[in-house]
């Protein structure tokens, strides 16, 4: 277990797609984007360790099929600015082989000099998945399904993969991703206010308290 004075050296911390004046904190804290870039295009200050998001998530939650087209377009002006620390291969929220299959679909149609990580879902096991073909995982699914981070994280490790604990914005959350030694994280929730902005930043850069399993997720 490493040290939380080493935390921010040992775990890449992502957020949304923050703009503006807000960028030179981001900056400063070493902090990276997770980016959808719809209807936007895609931008980072030097050695910015930004993710390349699928926009699987935001299409399920506003009940649409995942738009397969409009993620090539965004794949086109990712290549422009270069390689991301993580790029998440297209996945079917909380439907687990269905998610699977069409993750392993895309392998050929992706850049092949981006690390791609498989979003994992409810209903996925380590028993599923082909390491030589990806890069890293990262924890998708569901609240209760977050509870087998340590699992998969295990898994990745043994396995030579980076772990990515995905939708990770809550204490307790940030909290179980430190104490399972995640390797990188990602959250929206703390652009939604100053206050929750504040909130995530003094979570991260505090010590958080010991996980407890009963927490929760």
């Amino acid at each position: 277990m490493h040290g939380w004075g080493n935390v921010l050296a040992l775990m890449i911390v992502m957020v949304g797609e923050i703009t503006g004046k807000n960028v030179k904190e981001l900056q400063q804290l070493g902090w990276g984007r997770m980016w959808i870039a719809r209807g936007r295009n895609i931008y980072t200050y030097p050695n910015e360790p930004w993710g390349l998001d699928n926009g699987a998530y935001r299409d399920w939650a506003e009940g649409k099929p995942f738009d397969s087209d409009q993620f090539q377009r965004v794949i086109d002006k990712a290549i422009k600015v270069g390689v991301p620390h993580l790029a998440v291969l297209p996945d079917i929220p909380g439907e687990g082989h269905a998610s699977l299959e069409l993750s392993m679909s895309w392998l050929d149609r992706v850049p092949k000099h981006y690390p791609w990580y498989l979003a994992v879902q409810d209903g996925i096991t380590p028993d599923d998945i082909d390491v030589s073909k990806i890069d890293g995982i990262f924890l998708g699914g569901t609240n209760s399904y977050k509870s087998t981070a340590q699992e998969w994280c295990e898994f990745a490790h043994d396995n030579s993969l980076p772990f990515h604990y995905g939708r990770c914005g809550t204490q307790v959350k940030i909290t179980h991703a430190y104490h399972i030694g995640a390797d990188s994280l990602d959250s929206a929730l703390p652009l939604w206010t100053k206050e929750r902005w504040r909130t995530f930043k003094e979570c991260i850069l505090e010590r958080p308290p010991q996980y407890d399993m009963f927490y929760k997720l």
